[in-house]
């Protein structure tokens, strides 16, 4: 005797068979680049951005209510020739930067920059080289690099930069920059401005 099965049996089976395919394809869906698995991160709270060896980590502005704070960065020459850093400013308006944009302060004005920044290489140059700890520098920001006996900083030190006041740009906004440089191509990008007590250490217990 043929075996049958019923139609209710049938249903279920065939509706079984379309939710397992309908799987597999949301799982095709969801390996594909768009993934968000796949899409760059940045862990940083800062910018991160680059031009050839020159290497901008964990940009980012902390200042106050008023609008008035500080540029905390470290800015690593991977290179093998000696590279410098000739100014930081809000960049002109309609400045491409890669990134999705934000409206940013009508005007941002940067201080602290008199003279372009020496970035020998394979060193880094941390912004602000005194006072507080830069969000992102792994190791402190007073230390001065080491040197060898022909006077030049040993490969990987870490140089200590101006402290530059930034001016006009409030918690919550975002500043797109222009960073340009002796030798390598400007770069513009976006930097979040934070609270000034953002990196403060928590207080003591009393």
């Amino acid at each position: 005797m043929p075996i049958t099965l019923s139609s209710r049996f049938a249903r279920r089976t065939a509706l079984a068979g379309a939710a397992a395919t309908l799987s597999i394809a949301l799982a095709a869906c969801s390996a594909s680049f768009s993934a968000p698995t796949l899409q760059p991160y940045q862990a940083a709270e800062g910018t991160n951005i680059e031009s050839g060896q020159i290497k901008v980590r964990n940009m980012l502005v902390l200042a106050d209510g008023d609008g008035k704070g500080e540029l905390h960065s470290v800015i690593v020459n991977n290179g093998d020739a000696p590279e410098t850093v000739v100014s930081i400013e809000q960049a002109a308006p309609g400045t491409a930067d890669g990134q999705a944009g934000a409206d940013q302060p009508t005007e941002v004005k940067f201080t602290g920059l008199t003279k372009p920044l020496e970035l020998e290489p394979h060193t880094a140059l941390v912004l602000p080289g005194t006072g507080t700890e830069a969000p992102g520098a792994e190791t402190s920001p007073s230390t001065t690099p080491s040197e060898t006996p022909s006077g030049t900083p040993t490969p990987g030190a870490e140089e200590a930069g101006p402290a530059i006041s930034v001016t006009g740009a409030k918690p919550g906004q975002m500043v797109n920059v222009t960073i340009t440089f002796g030798t390598a191509a400007p770069v513009s990008a976006y930097v979040p401005v934070l609270t000034d007590d953002h990196y403060s250490p928590s207080p003591a217990a009393e």
